[in-house]
């Protein structure tokens, strides 16, 4: 029991660091931020950082994972291949969009931190992610084109490769945005785009 409760003690301290990490990469930069940083915004000595972690680049690698995997998990909620008509396929991709839009407004540091910090930690790692999403955007494309409501000549990777591009702009774009009424209007602009272009007829 005690070690159980040791152990929980410590992983509960290690997502402390990494939640105070993700904020301090996005706010400062990869590069301007330190390991003083994030030990001084949790009142920890920077001994006890080093229980948990390597160095900064070790903090920043599994700060980029978690992100990625939340990013990800937006995704996943969606079978690419349960979609029979446009109007599914569209209503899938609204979701999955507003699902980007929400965690953008209730965690601004976690794309800001995507946007501007992945390159810096890791330019191989953000290739990966970014491959990964063409892949899976392009299942949704070929489950389109299999069942006839997507145009049968449509060319399913590189469709997916600009709308994962489109994607990653916009939300990069609504780092800017003035309010939410701004990014969902560019939501919309964009699915407009998107489908009056690829669907069949």
């Amino acid at each position: 029991m005690r070690r159980r409760l040791q152990t929980e003690k410590l992983d509960q301290r290690r997502e402390e660091i990494l939640d105070a990490s993700e904020r301090i990469f996005a706010r400062k930069g990869y590069h301007a931020a330190g390991i003083a940083d994030i030990a001084d915004e949790l009142g920890l000595g920077h001994g006890t950082f080093y229980r948990y972690f390597k160095n900064k680049h070790d903090i920043a690698l599994q700060v980029f994972d978690r992100v990625m995997m939340r990013f990800t998990a937006i995704g996943l909620e969606e079978d690419p291949r349960a979609s029979n008509s446009i109007e599914d396929y569209r209503a899938q991709t609204m979701r999955i969009l507003h699902r980007w839009l929400a965690l953008a407004e209730e965690q601004p540091h976690l794309l800001r931190f995507f946007h501007e910090q992945t390159v810096a930690v890791d330019m191989d790692r953000l290739a990966h992610v970014i491959e990964a999403y063409t892949l899976q955007t392009a299942i949704f494309l070929q489950n389109g084109v299999d069942k006839g409501f997507l145009r049968a000549d449509l060319d399913v990777r590189a469709t997916a490769e600009v709308l994962v591009a489109l994607i990653f702009e916009g939300t990069r774009r609504a780092l800017g945005m003035p309010d939410a009424d701004a990014r969902r209007r560019w939501v919309d602009a964009a699915m407009n785009l998107m489908f009056d272009g690829i669907r069949a007829g």
